[in-house]
């Protein structure tokens, strides 16, 4: 397997979901030209991995067996989409679902109280990304709610962080 080198700083622990049907119908209506691409960067655009980032930016070296300490069984994270919503960013506008789970918030404050992160963020909203997209093109896609309660499944935790060379690495467990 190739990695890239990255000039990300940070490790990220996600867990990954079953992705709802009506995220892959949506994703195939937007536009392309809505789309927020870099070239030679495939981490925008439409969201190919669906996940929710349980805890963002934490050190690099941070040791993954002491973090797996504070997980529950993975079932547990099941959730509740509530809404199609976004937030803005300097250069594009994220599409995104939010997500209700009280095990996520949980497990995330727990872990950002033990564990040294650098996320600008500091209130939990767990989400799972749609795309992203350039500004101000995010609103066409937009709902206050969704028609009926849309429950998302784990399907395993998801440890990604640079190592010492620079690359990209990526650990899924259960």
């Amino acid at each position: 397997m190739k990695h890239k080198t990255t000039s990300r700083e940070y490790a990220f622990l996600m867990i990954d979901y079953k992705k709802p049907d009506f995220i892959d119908r949506l994703q195939s209506n937007i536009k392309k030209e809505d789309l927020y691409t870099e070239e030679d960067n495939d981490d925008y655009g439409i969201e190919k991995h669906s996940h929710v980032t349980l805890v963002p930016c934490l050190d690099n070296d941070v040791d993954l067996k002491e973090l797996k300490k504070y997980l529950k069984d993975i079932n547990e994270y099941k959730g509740v989409l509530t809404d199609i919503s976004k937030f803005e960013c300097e250069n594009f506008d994220v599409l995104k679902c939010s997500v209700i789970s009280d095990r996520l918030k949980e497990t995330n404050n727990k872990i950002v109280n033990d564990f040294e992160t650098h996320s600008e963020y500091k209130e939990y909203k767990p989400h799972l990304t749609i795309a992203y997209m350039k500004r101000g093109m995010a609103d066409k896609y937009l709902k206050d709610i969704l028609p009926k309660l849309v429950y998302i499944e784990p399907t395993n935790f998801h440890f990604s962080y640079v190592d010492e060379n620079g690359k990209e690495k990526d650990i899924k467990f259960e």
